[in-house]
């Protein structure tokens, strides 16, 4: 009976604080979340690169806040439906992708009257949020804002096992320094890699050889460097 295909399977990213990769490069921004109680007005803005880790993040601080996740594009009646039922700790997310400028407008005067705490992640600034409305706009560009950088050494390697292990490939901690040194430091580029090393190890596999990390990074793009390590004998 012939070999049947693989079917892709959909990485499960674990949310939870337990989780959470917290480094130099963004412990800052995760100091601030978790200062929730003495945010201005009481809101914030979370932004970042795509998989930078502000959903995780957070969830993260939803999970200790007991706050509720709230569409960004949920309607003034539903915004403050969930605003009373959740004790006014809202998180919205992507708020760039899409929003309703009456909804948010209704809940930043609520917790600045009322109390409570409403995070709010983007891939962008405010600037580039679209709002419709400019008094809208300027009170979102008033809020306090954390960026979460491009990935220091450490975080990059936590974030490449994370991505491995939500597709159930094991990276030894050699093999994750190995890669980490011969690739972009970035969240994509990390994707990139995990998503090689998918292509070509049976889900499971224990552990990663650097035979297959090279040929991940080849296939990602990364491959001239490691490659002129090991003929220099710099890896073994």
């Amino acid at each position: 009976m012939a070999d049947q295909p693989r079917l892709p399977l959909r990485p499960v990213i674990d949310h939870s604080v337990e989780a959470l990769i917290v480094t130099a490069s963004n412990r800052e921004a995760w100091d601030r979340v978790q200062r929730w109680p003495t945010w201005p007005g009481g809101a914030m803005v979370l932004s970042g690169p795509e998989g930078s880790g502000k959903t995780h993040m957070g969830d993260a601080w939803a999970a200790r806040a007991a706050a509720t996740r709230l569409p960004a594009t949920a309607s003034a009646q539903e915004a403050l439906t969930a605003f009373t039922d959740s004790n006014g700790r809202l998180l919205i997310d992507d708020v760039d992708r899409g929003l309703d400028d009456e909804a948010i407008f209704l809940l930043l005067d609520l917790v600045k009257v009322q109390g409570g705490a409403v995070l709010l992640t983007s891939r962008a600034a405010p600037a580039h949020w679209p709002f419709r409305s400019p008094d809208l706009a300027s009170r979102c560009l008033a809020l306090p804002l954390s960026h979460l950088a491009e990935p220091d050494e450490a975080l990059l390697q936590g974030v490449l096992r994370r991505l491995c292990r939500a597709r159930f490939i094991e990276l030894s901690d050699d093999v994750a320094r190995y890669l980490g040194r011969h690739m972009e430091r970035s969240f994509s580029a990390a994707r990139r890699v995990a998503d090689a090393l998918d292509e070509d190890l049976v889900r499971g596999a224990r552990p990663v050889s650097k035979a297959v990390a090279r040929k991940a990074l080849e296939k990602a793009g990364y491959g001239r460097g490691a490659l002129e390590d090991e003929e220099a004998g710099e890896i073994t």
